[in-house]
């Protein structure tokens, strides 16, 4: 990681070229003057991978499509459902294979469908190319389980191990996400509506991708030379003094990786990452996704965020694992704490802390749990992790500007119009209902956002992503019934003809997601658009704003409406996207998941430079049971836990450009495991001896399960010190004690840090980690209560 420079802002012309990829919505320092429109990249262009042709021409308005059989309607009145008929009539027009019945589908169907035509058909959809591999579609088939059934492992494991086996003896590539009722495929076109024709399965959806969130001089900022010397500690045994530097222990980084052009090897060769010897041959392991080779898809990301762990704790090892989606994550964490498929542990973890810089939105309750959703088995094996030991760690996420959520607007009967801004009266003081909730880049450009992008790179940076989610999550004493539209609209100029005025300007959708919610097995309170708008959603209104010609058709404005569908419910909504900011926004509860999990430590973003929490860091507090409004922070589980730097120069990304608490949360992990290794130091008397040659199976049960609980004394501990350090010498930043944008504060090491770090040790919660005192106690000895009220005391000093 290169030296702390000072700190820069730049605003790059649309017309200019992009030397780096940066988080667009995040770098909103001033606005450009109109011939020097802002160079802006999408916060998930650097995840993206490239290759998918041009969105041809979209018309003025969708024509929402309608399930035309059983089978499609599992696909949602939305993009797959139009990409499929789209498919189906192109055939019908150039007079090839008709598209058989979804019950006659037993092998490939569209049998006549060239790979261009559904290539083609995607593109008439919009779906943008992250979710392609040419004619493929990479999704989630969710099986149609019961809430019981999903929580019997033997049961869900032999349900999606059995559709799998199906997916892949039919030609297609398919992953189980351990512990959730989901398979992640990639299926063709032409055979998607026969995948959702299957008997076990609920509903198809685009795949629910981890999205990174970034936007490393922390090291210095968080005073790391103060926390090293601790390892130097007067009171330790001379032999076990050493400054710390993560001897011993290993970090884990789930993250996205660029090995492209030998980019591992070039950061290896200027001592930025960690490297395979002959003396240590396991220091650095690579683990690639299910979705190709380690660091195929080119993304600098956890390049960087590796860079950061390795210049805290360079003599530690790592452990690397490129990431997709949930089942590339959960497996990663099953991985390296040692967990088996049904997350038992088989022995002592492969890594002591586990970090990961990526989030889903909206794709869980927000209430700390997976209970109903995807990322259950995500859920449960992060917190399996925690009890073999693991310290765990998850970026809060940056969506606090891109974030919107309310109660669900009343009315009587159906298909009712969300208000986002009740109250709202006209000059005579009529009720005005805002349907819109207007979409923009920080509020500049008057609203407009440029469309008809001529590369690939500009589609994928500016391309719309919308989540809806509500609390309706299946459990043991609710089915999934409250059923909502979203839609993603644009303003249409007037149509006229001869002068006169055939249709009027205004809103007209052009990408939705309708999926039903009607309390069958299998269903989600979830709707999700994924859309890159053509030249064809221009406007006339946004000619004004300069968007260079070169690189897009024009500008078009953009928003977001809501339907209620079902009559009587009243519900908590929650709306996300990926970097646009919405004009009616609303920063609190905008964790991702699964930074809402009580068994990770969540971190927020600061300056590093001026201390003052980034504008985009993601507050709390979690949400209540089952994704309903929060009554305050919840009891165990307040979040985010602390806050640490960003805005830090690596060399994967350039000077001063690794921002988000992306770059927040690998300085907090490797602190962590710093401090970690301190406590080891500080507990070292008590480490259990080794078991004799011919210990018995009893004997070795009982010190497995004595190491397993030290283990986690340990990682409570240190978390218990980090917190102690994060709330005091001046760290409590924001309102006095804990609060749910800086948790408890900043982790910087102060002068007293070492008492912080005793106070934890001399915990009653961790006296097995400390020799039996005697009693009573020899005269002038303090007890161990007396140390840990004084060291408290001397911790909170400034």
């Amino acid at each position: 990681m290169k030296k702390m420079s000072s700190k820069k802002f730049a605003v790059l012309g649309l017309a200019a070229a992009c030397a780096t990829v940066l988080v667009w919505s995040r770098q909103q320092t001033q606005a450009p003057d109109a011939a020097s429109v802002g160079a802006l990249a999408g916060a998930n262009a650097a995840s993206v991978a490239a290759g998918s042709v041009y969105a041809s021409m979209q018309p003025v308005a969708m024509n929402a499509p309608t399930p035309r059989n059983a089978a499609q309607s599992k696909l949602g009145a939305g993009q797959l459902l139009q990409a499929v008929q789209a498919l189906s009539q192109s055939q019908s027009q150039s007079g090839g294979a008709s598209a058989p019945s979804a019950s006659s589908q037993r092998g490939p169907a569209y049998r006549g469908a060239s790979v261009a035509e559904q290539i083609a058909a995607l593109d008439r959809a919009g779906i943008p190319s992250r979710f392609r591999d040419g004619e493929k579609v990479k999704v989630n088939v969710d099986l149609s389980l019961t809430y019981d059934q999903v929580q019997n492992p033997s049961l869900l494991d032999r349900a999606t191990a059995s559709l799998r086996e199906t997916l892949l003896a039919a030609g297609m590539q398919a992953h189980q996400i351990n512990g959730s009722p989901s398979i992640e495929a990639s299926v063709p076109l032409a055979r998607l509506e026969w995948v959702a024709g299957l008997q076990s399965v609920a509903q198809v959806s685009l795949m629910t991708m981890s999205q990174t969130t970034a936007f490393s001089d922390g090291a210095t900022a968080s005073n790391i030379d103060q926390l090293r010397s601790l390892g130097n500690y007067d009171q330790l045994a001379a032999g076990l003094r050493r400054e710390l530097n993560g001897e011993g222990l290993t970090i884990a980084i789930v993250d996205h990786f660029n090995n492209l052009n030998g980019a591992v090897q070039a950061l290896q060769d200027a001592a930025e990452w960690p490297q395979n010897s002959d003396v240590e041959a396991d220091k650095l392991t690579l683990t690639a996704s299910t979705s190709g080779a380690f660091g195929y898809r080119g993304a600098a990301h956890g390049n960087a965020v590796t860079e950061i762990a390795y210049d805290i704790a360079p003599s530690a090892k790592f452990r690397l694992y490129d990431n997709t989606g949930a089942a590339d994550w959960v497996s990663a964490i099953q991985d390296a704490a040692n967990l088996n498929a049904q997350n038992v542990a088989q022995g002592e973890p492969r890594a002591q802390v586990i970090t990961a810089s990526l989030g889903f939105n909206l794709a869980a309750p927000g209430d700390g749990t997976g209970t109903g959703s995807d990322l259950k088995g995500l859920y449960d094996a992060i917190d399996a992790a925690k009890n073999n030991g693991v310290i765990v760690l998850n970026a809060a996420g940056n969506e606090a500007q891109v974030h919107w959520d309310d109660d669900s607007t009343a009315g009587a009967g159906v298909n009712v119009l969300q208000d986002f801004l009740v109250g709202n009266v006209g000059a005579n003081g009529a009720a005005i209902v805002e349907s819109i909730n207007p979409l923009t880049i920080g509020g500049r450009y008057d609203g407009c956002i440029p469309v008809g992008a001529r590369t690939q790179k500009d589609r994928d940076t500016f391309e719309f992503n919308l989540w809806l989610g509500w609390n309706d999550w299946t459990s043991a004493n609710n089915t999934t019934n409250a059923d909502y539209r979203l839609e993603l609209v644009r303003w249409a100029d007037a149509v006229t003809r001869n002068g006169r005025v055939v249709t009027p300007a205004g809103w007209v959708a052009v990408a939705q997601s309708d999926f039903a919610q009607t309390g069958a097995a299998g269903q989600q309170p979830l709707e999700f658009i994924s859309y890159q708008a053509p030249a064809a959603t221009r406007t006339t209104a946004c000619n004004a704003q300069g968007f260079d010609p070169a690189r897009f058709a024009g500008g078009g404005k953009f928003g977001v409406r809501i339907t209620r569908k079902t009559a009587g419910v009243n519900n908590f909504l929650r709306l996300m996207n990926s970097g646009y900011n919405f004009q009616y926004a609303q920063t609190a509860r905008s964790l991702i998941h699964p930074a809402d999990a009580a068994s990770v430590i969540t971190v927020a973003a600061l300056d590093a430079a001026t201390s003052n929490l980034e504008a985009y860091s993601s507050r709390g507090p979690v949400l209540g049971a089952g994704g309903a409004r929060p009554a305050g922070q919840a009891a165990g589980n307040a979040k985010p836990d602390l806050a640490n730097f960003a805005n830090v120069d690596t060399v994967s990304y350039g000077d001063n450009a690794f921002n988000g608490t992306s770059s927040a949360t690998p300085h907090a992990a490797a602190l962590a495991l710093l401090g970690l290794q301190h406590q080891r130091q500080l507990t070292d008397a008590t480490v259990p001896a080794p078991l004799p040659a011919d210990a018995t199976a009893q004997q070795k049960a009982e010190r497995a399960a004595l190491l397993t609980q030290r283990n986690v004394n340990l990682a409570d501990a240190t978390y218990d010190a980090l917190v102690y350090v994060s709330s005091t010498g001046g760290n409590d930043l924001g309102d006095a004690g804990f609060d749910a944008s800086y948790g408890n504060g900043r982790l910087k090491f102060h002068a007293n840090a070492e008492s912080c770090f005793l106070s934890a040790t001399y915990d009653a919660k961790y006296r097995s980690l400390l020799p039996a005192q005697a009693s009573p106690l020899p005269a002038g000895q303090k007890s161990y209560e007396q140390l840990r009220i004084d060291n408290s005391a001397t911790c909170a000093a400034n």
